[in-house]
């Protein structure tokens, strides 16, 4: 394996199985762990100190979500993006935030306000940073504290599991450069001007065009500069 990939510290209380899933889940969703990588057992259980038992269970739960395949002679790959997965989650995700977003219009409380506000602060000092890692990390973490907001924190996790390849996608817009994502920071701000107002205004179209157009613009540059990620 890859010597420079990131392998993060296990955490207290975590066991082999749990440490093992995470780090290959954040690895492949943060495309260090790109798509069609070989994963060996034997490599990961030394990078991971671990043995080889929790590697094959987390594998089999990835294989599960759609982000590794199992090949015969039991070679694991990690899955290439798959363009319509991407769209059914587009599909999922906005008929569940066009909901969301109405709810947490109606229930959202000051301390939801705060959170969302600290968190709108924070991505725009990672984009003017420079930090796109950590702004599409903060990009996500908005989009949950709608859901929070919404009193929907178990929708949120389903919700995740199911929109993997559209995700990565968007991870992949980093390498486009800043440019790309601050428009996705500019209609954070609208948003949560609407939730903070109580804004009865319909906001379908506008939530559509957010989670749809930044990636759909990218997708030509992305599909001619790392084809080798895309099954087509």
């Amino acid at each position: 394996m890859d010597p420079r990939i990131p392998i993060p510290r296990k955490e207290a209380g975590e066991n082999a199985r749990q440490y093992a899933y995470r780090v290959l889940y954040n690895g492949i969703m943060r495309l260090d762990f790109p798509p069609g990588m070989v994963l060996v057992d034997g490599e990961l259980s030394e990078a991971l100190g671990t043995s080889r038992t929790p590697i094959r269970e987390a594998i089999v739960s990835l294989v599960e979500s759609r982000l590794v395949e199992v090949y015969p002679q039991r070679s694991s790959r990690v899955s290439r993006i798959d363009l319509d997965a991407v769209e059914e989650g587009v599909f999922l995700r906005f008929h569940t935030e066009r909901a969301i977003l109405q709810e947490a219009i109606r229930k959202a409380g000051g301390e939801d306000l705060s959170r969302l506000k600290e968190n709108l602060q924070k991505q725009k000092c990672a984009l003017e940073a420079g930090a796109l890692d950590t702004y599409m990390d903060l990009d996500n973490q908005f989009h949950r504290l709608l859901y929070l907001a919404a009193g929907k924190p178990w929708t949120w996790t389903v919700v995740m599991g199911i929109v993997t390849h559209q995700d990565r996608v968007r991870r992949l817009q980093v390498h486009l450069g800043a440019q790309v994502l601050w428009p996705a920071y500019e209609e954070h701000k609208t948003l949560f001007n609407g939730i903070m107002t109580r804004s009865e205004k319909n906001m379908d179209d506008f939530l559509y065009e957010h989670l749809t157009s930044g990636y759909r613009s990218a997708l030509p540059e992305l599909l001619e500069k790392y084809p080798e990620y895309f099954c087509v």
